[in-house]
């Protein structure tokens, strides 16, 4: 067989076990409860702040979404944590009934590394995505409007709504949501590689959250500046690190397609090591 035969063996390989990888995390009743998790704690904070229906007219769906998914700093982080349920422990239950062995026996270590840290980043990034376009979907059926003061919303990614049209800035914050989902996934799972357990794998990205942001709020009484906003994980994850909305988006799509990049290679770089 020549070396073209085998190249192609190879990626023919990868790819299916990709494709089993992505069937398990998605289609599943974990994917289903990621998405219900997150669309329960979104409505339950914006119910929380209108309370009454004429409130959430006069408020509209997209002052809901802010509201809904950036308006109560003090338990967003838990979105981080219901990141990892989809398919971050799936390499805790493959390692312990000894299916990651045999696959790796199989497709390499280095493919299975890569066809794991896809599987958690998608299933978690399509969950965080399918759970905001969910929300507006039944702001939509309960009469909410879709329209915004631009006063209210001036400097801020709503201002595209203003600018665009409303399905711009849908787009854009689901887009913003299923990174910070699969990022978190994706931090859990290499947590995964040092400390192999279930309830560390949940909590390690809120935990995460909250050590970054003791260690901002160190460097912050050191040395004060707007600049560490561009690093704060609350802003990145939460908020608008940059005024300008433009800025601020493409800012936070590079803030965490770094940290996910990383996360992946420090979670193969681990995995490896331990079947060298």
């Amino acid at each position: 067989m020549n070396v073209s035969k085998i190249r192609c063996a190879d990626r023919h390989t990868f790819g299916r076990a990709l494709a089993t990888e992505l069937r398990r995390a998605i289609f599943s009743m974990r994917f289903l409860l990621g998405v219900v998790l997150i669309l329960g704690w979104a409505c339950f904070h914006a119910v929380e702040s209108v309370e009454h229906y004429d409130r959430a007219v006069f408020a509209g769906v997209v002052q809901l979404i802010r509201l809904g998914l950036e308006g109560h700093q003090s338990t967003g982080p838990v979105l981080l944590a219901i990141a990892t349920i989809p398919y971050a422990f799936s390499y805790l239950t493959e390692k312990e009934c000894g299916f990651q062995q045999q696959a790796m026996e199989r497709i390499g270590v280095m493919s299975y590394g890569i066809c794991k840290a896809i599987a958690v980043f998608l299933s978690a990034f399509l969950m965080g995505a399918a759970a905001l376009w969910g929300f507006v979907g039944i702001l939509s059926v309960l009469g909410i409007p879709h329209t915004v003061r631009y006063e209210e919303v001036k400097d801020t990614y709503a201002m595209l709504v203003a600018t665009m049209g409303p399905g711009w800035y849908y787009a854009a914050k689901s887009f913003l949501l299923g990174l910070v989902c699969g990022q978190a996934a994706l931090f859990s799972l290499m947590i995964l590689t040092w400390l192999p357990n279930a309830y560390v794998g949940f909590l390690a990205p809120l935990i995460g959250y909250y050590t970054g942001e003791c260690i901002l709020n160190l460097l912050i009484r050191i040395a004060s500046g707007s600049f560490w906003r561009l690093v704060s994980p609350a802003q990145v994850l939460f908020g608008q690190p940059v005024q300008d909305p433009r800025l601020g988006f493409l800012w936070t799509v590079l803030v965490l397609t770094g940290l996910s990049l990383f996360f992946t290679v420090c979670f193969i770089r681990k995995m490896g090591k331990e079947y060298s």
